[in-house]
């Protein structure tokens, strides 16, 4: 600089030849010139400006064309901030000091802050007023970025810890960085390569939100290789930028009310998966520390985010598990290699009719019936020999004594080494399945039964219906009648579930064979229930006496009628068929199959006696029958 001031053609300004300048000038000036500190004079009333080497690197492109001129054009874009503190200097004769003052700079089309600190000292003339002004300055820009760095990280961490939700995360992280950056835009990118796209869910600052998606080409192929490598890009001006210009990107990014961009991409496990960004609507020079300060700014909040989304999604899966747990009905159940309960699920605690916190801590044995515990012992040890799960069935106490069936399927807990630190099952309670197996055979046993009785009734029906002599119409017509009123009484007795059938029921099913008698049956009786033998005795029975009173007795002529009354006192049952104005009758002299078939099988089967008395007016059956031998005994 001292080269460049000699040199200088100064007869052309203000200051006039270099010879003919004040010793106060020539002094302040070798200060300047030898001072390692950025140093400038600005002397006269335009304060033409003189600085050193140090000086010269702030001027960048206006060095040396900056040297000779009036301070007011070399600082244009500052100096409405700046003059009135050198008027302070030159017309007060009172220096200045400023630490760390904020100048928002605007060069080479760029806008960009900056931090200063600086001191103007006046500078006396031989005349004793104000020559000029020696200033000294130094940028700050990084110190106080690094301040407002460390602060951003400070209140981003301390924000973002509160935080739970990562999308409430975003937001606010992404606010307090736009806030900090003074970034027109300030946005989160996921970067998805397989589907070639970036999703944005949030962006903040006052520039128009730009959520959505987009294309990984319509960034550039060379930017986004760029950040894939993990280069931050920084783009100061789109339509000066050489890569945009080149791939005619900037129309797309102004389309976007992009005019600068500082990117910072976020590689995790070697792979490229999101970007924090910032925008300017216009040019902008993004300085070494905002880019630092994004850079740190985005591995914090993908971090926090990063922890926010696995606690959310560790959360989630065990709400998933908890409830699978809590609501399953199978039966789920773990416990220590000593077999102590550790945890039983409701359904579990519900099954063996105890609370869930009385449950744990015992140990299984507690619930199981002796043939059962050293079964859960062998099946322990078969694990711990061979590993895998074993299956098979238990039998469980409950709280009140009943006897439960449990299936169990049942595995090894092992711990991250492989050990087997306990045991977990899962159980279905097949108590039931138990009781329907036995129920099952119990019928089979009694189908048998029942099919072999009722293949011996058909047969002695036959026999009787088709025996020798008997016209072979009549004896068809006969043994089909029975075989409807045998029908009658079973189909009666299937939709009671064989349990037994009502009074009512059987004796209307076995006359109703009978046709054109409405009005000339009765049946009156109170409620009673007869067990299937029983029942199918009293079917046939009633069915041999109306047709016997269809044939021959009071349903034979107009005007007969048949009345079925029973009375019950205590357990005994007193059923009469009586025959009213019907033809005379009389005892027969030989009995036939259905007389023979009232009176024995109606004695066998109803533990009772049967009498008939032939009245003038018609036949009268009583049937005595004690009701504890007829009643149904539960399923037979």
């Amino acid at each position: 600089m001292g080269a460049l001031v000699r040199g200088h053609d100064w007869a052309a300004t203000a200051l006039g030849p270099i010879q003919n300048w004040p010793q106060s000038l020539r002094l302040a000036l070798s200060i300047c010139l030898r001072s390692p500190s950025a140093t400038a004079i600005c002397w006269g009333p335009q304060l033409l400006f003189l600085y050193n080497d140090a000086w010269s690197s702030y001027l960048g492109a206006r060095h040396p064309g900056a040297l000779g001129q009036p301070a007011a054009a070399v600082m244009a874009d500052i100096w409405p901030a700046l003059e009135p503190q050198f008027r302070t200097a030159v017309d007060r004769a009172q220096a200045v000091n400023v630490t760390d003052a904020l100048l928002a700079r605007h060069l080479g089309g760029a806008k960009f802050d900056s931090w200063w600190s600086y001191s103007l000292l006046p500078v006396a003339a031989e005349d004793g007023s104000v020559g000029g002004v020696l200033a000294q300055a130094r940028e700050t820009t990084d110190n106080v970025l690094r301040a407002g760095r460390d602060s951003l990280l400070l209140d981003l961490g301390d924000r973002l810890r509160r935080l739970t939700d990562p999308q409430e995360m975003l937001h606010d992280g992404l606010e307090l960085i736009a806030r900090s950056l003074k970034a027109g835009r300030v946005g989160y990118g996921e970067v998805d390569e397989r589907e070639g796209a970036i999703t944005v869910p949030a962006t903040a600052g006052h520039l128009p939100n730009m959520a959505g998606h987009f294309r990984i080409d319509q960034t550039g192929d060379v930017f986004h290789q760029a950040l894939k490598s993990g280069r931050i890009i920084r783009i100061d001006d789109v339509n000066l930028d050489a890569e945009m210009t080149r791939n005619a990107l900037a129309r797309r990014y102004q389309a976007l009310g992009v005019g600068a961009a500082l990117v910072v991409p976020l590689i995790a496990d070697a792979d490229y998966q999101a970007m924090l960004f910032a925008h300017e609507e216009g040019p902008r020079h993004w300085s070494d520390g905002e880019e630092r300060l994004l850079r740190d700014a985005s591995l914090l909040l993908w971090r926090e985010i990063s922890r926010a989304r696995a606690q959310s999604a560790q959360r989630r899966s065990e709400e998933r598990y908890r409830r699978i747990f809590e609501q399953a009905s199978d039966l789920i159940v773990t416990s220590t290699l000593d077999q102590v309960l550790t945890d039983v699920n409701p359904a579990a605690a519900a099954a063996v009719e105890l609370p869930r916190e009385e449950v744990i801590g015992q140990s299984m044995h507690v619930f199981l019936t002796e043939s059962s515990r050293d079964q859960a012992r062998d099946k322990l040890m078969e694990k711990l020999k061979q590993g895998g799960t074993t299956f098979h069935e238990l039998e469980v106490m409950s709280k009140s004594g009943k006897r439960l069936h449990w299936e169990v399927n049942s595995t090894l807990t092992v711990d991250e080494a492989g050990k087997p630190v306990g045991l977990h099952a899962i159980a279905r309670d097949v108590t039931e399945r138990h009781k329907a197996e036995e129920r099952q055979a119990l019928l089979v046993n009694e189908l048998n039964h029942r099919v072999k009785n009722t293949l011996a009734l058909v047969q002695g029906l036959a026999l009787q219906s088709f025996r020798d002599g008997r016209d072979p119409a009549e004896a068809r017509n006969a043994f089909q009648h029975r075989l409807s009123a045998l029908a009658a009484a079973h189909d009666l007795l299937t939709r009671e579930s064989w349990e037994g059938a009502t009074l009512h029921g059987l004796a209307e099913g076995a006359l109703g064979h009978l046709t054109g008698v409405e009005g000339r049956v009765a049946i009156e009786g109170p409620d009673v229930t007869l067990g299937p033998k029983a029942a199918v005795s009293l079917v046939m029975a009633l069915h041999e006496l109306s047709t016997n009173a269809a044939k021959y007795g009071a349903l034979s002529v107009r005007g007969g009628r048949v009345v079925v009354r029973w009375t019950v006192e205590g357990d005994r049952l007193e059923l009469e068929w009586r025959e009213e104005d019907g033809p005379p009758v009389a005892a027969p002299g030989r009995r036939g199959f259905g007389l023979r078939m009232i009176e024995r099988a109606l004695a066998a089967d109803l533990a009772g006696g049967v009498t008939m008395d032939f009245e003038p007016g018609g036949l009268v059956c009583t049937i005595g029958a004690s009701l504890a031998e007829a009643a149904p005994r539960g399923r037979e």
